[in-house]
């Protein structure tokens, strides 16, 4: 660690510890112009002057540990820039409102005013969150030239519990440049550590399938002129609340954007040889990005096979999800619907089976209240955890939406459970 380093930690105690530098000064007998300069990065301090402002701001031992290495350490060090983004997808298109908005979001970041700036993606599962977020970071990399910082969040995921936000930070100090020996063992300490080290710092940090607000507070850097990037299934009011995050919430390709995807995995002249054959895959899909990148998987190993063939196989398939699996859960589509599904309480989970068992799409709140058999504002609260849960959404009607997939889903967890009577 640097002077300046030093100096952000002795000013982060004192603040902490609420005395001016007048106070420290007559409490530890050290000149308040010593104080300055340290604090300024200016110099650093003998062992016998470092232990009576520490013996003055009464630190705990992890906070003297912290002062003490930093202030032995007189050596320069290579400043980290992380890239810990994931790469770009050559098959990425469309989304051009999306990005226009993400880019406004942004605006603000280095803007007057000193604000942490949060952009927020949320939606269904398979709507392309990640795919977003990574593309668009890539895009605007040069313009935070201290690097860029990603975690998988894992807060809807198949393979375990979600990340814990010290086992994150411990991540993003470590590719910043601390020494192992130097990251605190307690993640309120981690945090601390890890909005000193980005307090000056131009990075965009990508916290990407998180479960809820609270696991994202932790891991917002301390710069203003750093942009965090999250995505979640979770429409994250609170983070909107009380941070004043901008939340975006996707939706599915449009009809030309989902034929461009199939057509950019598949080939153009493929396509444009059955442009009938593939719009209808792209509806069958109901326009979902991760349900058309795995058909456009089954098709590029299949490449003789014709687009009417598949549409009428596709089609056929009881149940439809059946026709979208993998071997892989991460893009399975009927496993990152369950991911949804398993972080709703029973009753909750109850209104959703019963809710999928709708004629159409498309339900309002008295019709969903009539057939799940509860009262409104039992009714008001499902759907509210439903839309939270990116299991259902709202239109500009204030219907609530069933995507046709979701809904199949929903549908087989029906079947089941009993159907209309269980």
């Amino acid at each position: 660690m640097d002077n300046m380093m030093f100096g952000r930690l002795l000013r982060a105690a004192r603040q902490r510890s609420l005395m001016t530098m007048e106070g420290l000064a007559e409490a530890s007998g050290v000149s308040g112009r010593a104080i300055s300069d340290m604090e300024r990065g200016q110099s650093l301090p003998r062992p016998s002057t470092l232990s009576v402002l520490m013996d003055a701001l009464a630190l705990d031992d992890e906070e003297r540990r912290r002062l003490t290495r930093a202030a032995t350490r007189r050596t320069t060090r290579t400043v980290a820039v992380p890239r810990q983004l994931p790469p770009d997808l050559m098959v990425f298109r469309g989304r051009t409102t999306a990005l226009a908005e993400i880019h406004r979001c942004a605006e603000p970041v280095r803007a007057p005013g000193g604000h942490t700036v949060i952009a927020a993606i949320a939606g269904m599962a398979g709507i392309g969150k990640t795919t977003l977020a990574v593309h668009w970071a890539h895009q605007v990399a040069d313009r935070f030239p201290d690097g860029q910082l990603y975690a998988d969040c894992r807060g809807f995921d198949t393979t375990g519990s979600p990340l814990d936000p010290g086992e994150a930070l411990g991540g993003f100090l470590h590719a910043l440049g601390v020494p192992n020996g130097d990251i605190p063992a307690t993640t309120e300490q981690r945090g601390i550590l890890f909005r000193e080290r980005t307090a000056s710092r131009q990075l965009i940090v990508v916290l990407d399938n998180v479960r809820d607000s609270a696991q994202v507070r932790p891991l917002l850097p301390g710069s203003a002129e750093s942009l965090t990037l999250v995505t979640s299934r979770n429409q994250l009011s609170g983070l909107a609340a009380v941070e004043g995050a901008s939340v975006l919430t996707l939706d599915v390709w449009t009809p030309d954007e989902a034929c461009a995807a199939l057509a950019a995995r598949i080939g153009e002249r493929r396509c444009r040889a059955e442009p009938e054959a593939a719009a209808e895959l792209v509806a069958l899909c109901g326009r979902l990005p991760l349900a058309v990148a795995v058909i456009g998987a089954q098709l590029g190993a299949t490449p003789r096979l014709p687009l009417r063939l598949a549409v009428a196989e596709l089609r056929a398939t009881r149940p439809r999800l059946d026709g979208l699996t993998t071997d892989d859960q991460r893009v399975d589509v009927r496993a990152a619907f369950a991911c949804s599904y398993r972080t709703l309480d029973e009753a909750t989970a109850r209104f959703f089976r019963r809710l999928a068992l709708h004629p159409g799409p498309v339900v309002s709140m008295e019709a969903a209240a009539a057939l799940a058999a509860v009262e409104l504002p039992q009714a008001r609260r499902r759907l509210r955890a439903l839309t939270a849960a990116g299991l259902i959404s709202r239109d500009a009607d204030g219907h609530h939406v069933l995507h046709d997939l979701v809904r199949a889903y929903g549908s087989e967890l029906a079947d089941q459970a009993g159907g209309v009577a269980e």
